[in-house]
């Protein structure tokens, strides 16, 4: 199987009191999922936002045990990363589609790394020039 990126909301989805059937066998499947830097940014600005203290430190628990779960597996922003993005989201935005930079990140560590992004926001990656897999439909 293809090196896999999990996106930010696949990532999220397995923390959902009933997570979706496909997506949670659809990971299960992988042998070594990547995930990028940004999604970690994204689930702590998710659970920084949360008012209720207790579900808030839940979260807070959960994404240390995803960041120590994906050691040596998290993709940095690194100069390539950077580079790539920023070509990416000139060539997207000169068609009339301007795209988030974060998703452009996301496409380009991804890119970078020679791997598809598993996502259910297809429609923003798929611009992007990357391979996307929805795992909700996979």
């Amino acid at each position: 199987m293809t090196t896999v990126l999990l996106d930010t909301n696949v990532v999220s989805e397995l923390v959902r009191p009933a997570p979706n059937d496909r997506v949670a066998a659809f990971v299960r499947g992988l042998d070594a999922p990547l995930l990028s830097v940004l999604s970690l940014h994204e689930l702590a600005y998710g659970a920084a936002r949360i008012d209720d203290a207790v579900r808030r430190e839940r979260l807070s628990a959960w994404i240390d045990t995803v960041r120590a779960r994906f050691t040596g597996r998290i993709v940095d922003v690194d100069a390539d990363v950077a580079e790539v993005a920023g070509r990416l989201r000139a060539v997207v935005d000169r068609s009339g589609r301007p795209t988030d930079p974060l998703d452009a990140l996301i496409a380009a560590s991804a890119l970078v790394r020679g791997a598809s992004v598993a996502t259910r926001n297809v429609r923003d990656f798929e611009p992007l020039g990357v391979a996307v897999i929805n795992p909700w439909h996979a």
